[in-house]
């Protein structure tokens, strides 16, 4: 009886995997599933504080901020992970790093793309999309004495999908992008303290390069 029972039960476990394997081909026939790599520059003008201390010693002196702005151009990659609600419309997660000189920020965002206008079938189409999320800083290295959190990001785009004989696509992308972060730094020793708060909105015209899996 045993014997019986356990040659049914590796019977069924055999035919699970292959059950498993068939559900999900039909899942992705139907939702077909999409990769969107690409490479981008940001572009913008950053206001800074410079110098923003509260020091405090023999004679505490509170000072006012001082702000410095500098043309900024920044590195960008990001990874869009999908599937295809229909054949003009993809949902899914896109994560990507941004270097913001010597911030390094790393967004988890909702993504979704959106085919607008496409003259023909198989040629090429006007696409959008729209990235919203939160940036971590799990790939940002700390200098002494200081802090940095990650915050809300936004990346609305526009752009061209040019489709290619094997299946693939070349994207070419522009939008703007915004990202915010939060700075803090402390420190001290036997006769003073000093500190500095600092919240930056970077805002970034965005140009991409990539290609479609």
């Amino acid at each position: 009886m045993k014997k019986s029972f356990i040659i049914i039960l590796m019977g069924v476990m055999s035919f699970l995997p292959s059950l498993a394997q068939e559900e999900a081909k039909g899942f992705f026939k139907k939702y077909p599933f999409v990769n969107m790599t690409e490479f981008g520059l940001l572009f913008g003008r950053g206001k800074f504080e410079s110098y923003n201390y509260l020091y405090r010693g023999y004679y505490p002196q509170p000072y006012e901020p001082v702000y410095q702005v500098k043309n900024r151009l920044n590195l960008s990659i990001q990874t869009f992970n999908g599937i295809y609600l229909n054949p003009k419309t993809s949902v899914g997660i896109t994560v990507g790093v941004d270097s913001y000189g010597s911030t390094v920020l790393m967004p988890f965002s909702a993504g979704i793309r959106r085919s607008l206008v496409q003259k023909k079938h198989g040629g090429s189409m006007l696409l959008s999309s729209l990235d919203v999320g939160y940036a971590t800083t799990w790939l940002n290295e700390e200098n002494s004495g200081f802090q940095t959190k990650g915050g809300f990001s936004i990346n609305p785009a526009i752009g061209y999908k040019l489709p290619m004989r094997n299946g693939s696509a070349w994207l070419i992308n522009v939008g703007y992008r915004i990202q915010r972060a939060e700075y803090s730094q402390k420190r001290t020793d036997d006769f003073y303290w000093y500190e500095s708060n600092e919240v930056r909105n970077y805002k970034r015209f965005v140009v991409r390069f990539g290609i479609e899996f």
